[in-house]
């Protein structure tokens, strides 16, 4: 069996100091319907680390996140979530502005200019997450 390393769904970064990164902590297990991750994020006046959960339908949300941002629309993800959420903001420019929210530790905005490639990247993270454990039986565990 592969040693699992952990994935970042989202990496952003300016290059110098401004990120956020959302990093799974645990490997997906079949019949589970989330897997435990954190957020960390990065600016001049802001060092956080927040606890949270990526549930399985998340990553389908991601999908269409990433499409609308692709197309330079705005994007929150996940939506209707009571925990964590993200709003991206995709400028003329190339410049990204994002506001990370969590309802009952911190709102924090930040702006960064991402590399041209950061979609498909943050596509490939999403797919490294859509893999044989998350099959239909675990998607069903979500309708419970």
């Amino acid at each position: 069996m592969d040693e699992w390393v952990p994935v970042d769904l989202i990496r952003l970064s300016d290059g110098r100091d401004v990120s956020l990164v959302l990093r799974t902590v645990e490997r997906h297990e079949a019949g589970r319907a989330r897997v435990r991750a954190e957020c960390l994020i990065t600016t001049d006046f802001v060092n956080a680390r927040l606890q949270t959960n990526i549930w399985l339908d998340h990553l389908e949300e991601w999908e269409e996140a990433l499409k609308r941002l692709s197309a330079g629309q705005d994007a929150s993800w996940p939506q209707g979530s009571r925990g964590l959420e993200m709003y991206f903001h995709p400028h003329d420019s190339g410049w990204l502005s994002i506001s990370v929210h969590d309802p009952d530790r911190l709102t924090v905005a930040l702006g960064l200019e991402p590399t041209a490639e950061w979609i498909d990247e943050h596509e490939a993270n999403r797919q490294r997450h859509v893999t044989p454990a998350a099959s239909p039986e675990d998607k069903q565990d979500l309708a419970n």
